[in-house]
């Protein structure tokens, strides 16, 4: 009985826990929930796309660095994504209109990091 419950979950996709999602399939999912959410135009979307290709990029070479060193500290780990995080709202900011930015804002409030990945989002 074991063994089948354990083939019937690895067939269920139950083997695959902890595995990370594609970066290109979030970028698409949270940029197509924002076109939806704050009316990207398709324009917008490429641009908000590459955005956050660039961004899942540069958290991993950033991740791999602090690595490099050894087990990073919690406290460096937050520093190094907050200030990803600000670069890539820097980069956001300037594609999204005066209208779209304050709701990406209220987005990301009801959105923490923490949920996004539970929800499709970024």
């Amino acid at each position: 009985m074991l063994v089948v419950s354990a083939v019937y979950l690895q067939a269920q996709g139950g083997g695959q826990r902890g595995q990370r999602a594609d970066p290109k399939e979030v970028a698409k999912k949270t940029t197509d929930t924002w076109q939806e959410e704050f009316g990207l135009s398709d324009d917008q979307h490429k641009k908000v796309y590459d955005i956050l290709i660039k961004a899942s990029e540069e958290r991993n070479k950033t991740m791999a660095a602090l690595r490099s060193g050894g087990q990073p500290d919690r406290t460096e780990i937050q520093k190094a994504f907050a200030e990803l995080t600000a670069k890539t709202d820097e980069s956001l900011k300037k594609v999204f209109t005066k209208t779209q930015w304050p709701m990406y804002e209220k987005w990301k409030k009801d959105n923490p990091p923490q949920q996004r990945g539970r929800r499709g989002g970024n």
